[in-house]
């Protein structure tokens, strides 16, 4: 595949140096010319006064390494040696207008793709010089707004999550052919560190899309492109930085609303507690109607600042054995307790695994009247499996099960094949909880994962994170997903698994479980389900 890269400068930000390194380090692909804008000029007008100044000030004061808008040379990247063509496109209102000598100039050199980095509006001819189009980055959600700044509208807005679009250009602005979608949490108090996430994370996109036409074909891609199109056309703002009173007006909204939420979060400490519902219908999907009641640790057990949550329940001999994280407000760390469940009480609940790290999600795994668990340890920087040598209260440390930053490991096996998803973050200045990535393996003691040619399988903050054990119904896989667009640990989608091989996954959401509003719960984030019954967490600040 042949590439021509769009650019106002050899130097450019960080996050487009990444997002170049990895293009021309992709196989099956060649940059093969860099054209490169003599005469750049800015997209817009000159921004007010007041917003440059709230910018400038807001980059200083969260300005969050490793920073996307760092300065690099593309030249620095190993191996370069392409081609350049400098070219003075021209120039009208805000739009860039490629001479007819530089289009077929282009032409020459056979373009597949053609990324834009550069540039200001792209109006006439190049946008059909590439067989595949010119690409282009909107950082914001283009079925919310169109124009910029980008990452910023969200913040001011309170708009729970800030999106990022990988589009084909076409003559109406920000109105492409969306090519890929991911959608983050938005940050509540700074636009540099909203944007500065969701650049780093912009920087993987395209040679993830890239394989997906190598895997599935140009003709099944661009079916499953139709997909990832607004159903329903709609009017949305062109928005552009705000004049002065308005921006005084913005700034002194979010001074107080940030103010107002530092000072409950001050007086109001976050707890979870597990919560649990008999499995009345087990064929049945109404999860939402169930009603969940609270399992109160024993009086004075916990410390100030502790709390239990992460339950996953198993039923072995006649029993119901409950394991979950108990986290010490005192160390800020995480432990794995496994006590029995009588359908009313926790019985002796007892500390079965503690490490130097923390501790949760303490995923169980039956096979061959063996028992395993998996507990999360992303601070480790590995992901162990544990050995039960006496079920429930006595485990031991058998092995890696995978190296590197994992969050939440969820097993699955299928046809002797053995499925691990985790979430992972694809550069360390993005989010570890908006993408979900599936990796395969024929064994699960010494395995050998093969990462899942379409990972990210998910890249959606509202679905992507694991809430618990995938389980079957009427011949269905359902997987338990959180969703934390609102916050953390908001609630829970429950995500039907459509397709899932080593080339293919495709789920859809069939069912939303809110915390309860009347019980005063902001979030419920586990959901885990036995024969008899189904538990869940709550949390709350108190």
């Amino acid at each position: 595949m042949r590439v021509v890269l769009l650019l106002d400068s050899l130097n450019v930000s960080a996050w487009v140096w990444e997002a170049v390194s990895q293009v021309y380090q992709e196989k099956r692909v060649e940059i093969v010319l860099t054209v490169i804008n003599e005469n750049p000029k800015a997209s817009g007008k000159k921004s007010p006064f007041l917003y440059r100044a709230y910018r400038g000030f807001d980059r200083r004061l969260f300005l969050k390494y490793p920073d996307a808008f760092a300065q690099k040379e593309l030249t620095s990247i190993q191996g370069w040696n392409i081609p350049i063509l400098a070219i003075s496109p021209l120039q009208k209102k805000y739009s860039d207008y490629f001479m007819e000598e530089d289009i077929s100039i282009i032409k020459s050199y056979r373009p597949d793709i053609i990324l834009r980095f550069g540039f200001r509006i792209l109006r006439g001819e190049i946008l059909k010089a590439s067989t595949l189009g010119v690409w282009s980055f909107h950082h914001g959600d283009n079925q919310f707004y169109k124009g910029g700044p980008p990452a910023f509208w969200e913040v001011m807005s309170q708009k729970e999550t800030t999106g990022v679009i990988l589009q084909r250009l076409s003559e109406e602005l920000d109105s492409g052919q969306i090519l890929y979608k991911s959608i983050s949490q938005t940050d509540p108090l700074s636009v540099q560190r909203n944007a500065n996430k969701i650049f780093w994370l912009s920087s993987a996109i395209i040679p993830r899309v890239i394989r997906q036409i190598n895997i599935l074909g140009e003709d099944k891609w661009n079916l499953e492109l139709q997909k990832l199109q607004p159903t329903t056309k709609t009017q949305v703002p062109l928005l552009t930085p705000p004049a002065f009173f308005e921006m005084l007006s913005l700034l002194g909204k979010l001074m107080t609303r940030n103010s107002l939420r530092k000072l409950h979060e001050l007086n109001k400490k976050p707890y979870w507690e597990i919560l649990v519902s008999e499995n009345i219908k087990p064929d049945d999907m109404n999860f939402s109607e169930l009603a969940f009641k609270s399992i109160q640790p024993p009086s004075n057990s916990l410390s100030k600042g502790s709390f239990w949550a992460d339950p996953f329940p198993l039923e072995h001999n006649k029993k119901t054995w409950v394991f979950f994280e108990a986290f010490d407000g005192k160390t800020n760390k995480g432990k794995i307790v496994a006590a029995e469940w009588n359908g009313n009480s926790l019985l002796d609940p007892q500390t079965v695994l503690e490490e130097s790290w923390h501790l949760s999600y303490p995923f169980i795994w039956e096979e061959n009247n063996e028992f395993y668990m998996i507990p999360e340890s992303g601070e480790a920087q590995k992901t162990f499996i544990y050995q039960a040598i006496d079920f429930p209260l006595q485990w031991k440390k058998i092995g890696v099960l995978m190296e590197g930053e994992a969050y939440d490991p969820t097993i699955l096996k299928i046809d002797n094949m053995y499925w691990l998803f985790v979430n992972q973050r694809p550069h360390q200045g993005t989010s570890a909880f908006v993408e979900l990535y599936a990796y395969h393996s024929p064994t699960l003691l010494n395995p050998d994962w093969t990462p899942h040619v379409l990972n990210p399988i998910v890249s959606d903050v509202r679905s992507s994170r694991p809430a618990g054990r995938i389980f079957k119904r009427n011949d269905k896989l359902y997987r338990p997903a959180q969703d934390s667009g609102l916050r953390y640990g908001h609630r829970i989608k429950i995500q039907e698994i459509l397709r899932l091989s080593p080339a293919e996954y495709a789920e859809k959401t069939v069912e939303i479980i809110e915390p309860d509003d009347s019980k005063k719960r902001l979030g419920t984030h586990t959901f885990s389900i036995t024969d008899k019954w189904i538990f869940s967490d709550a949390f709350y600040r108190r």
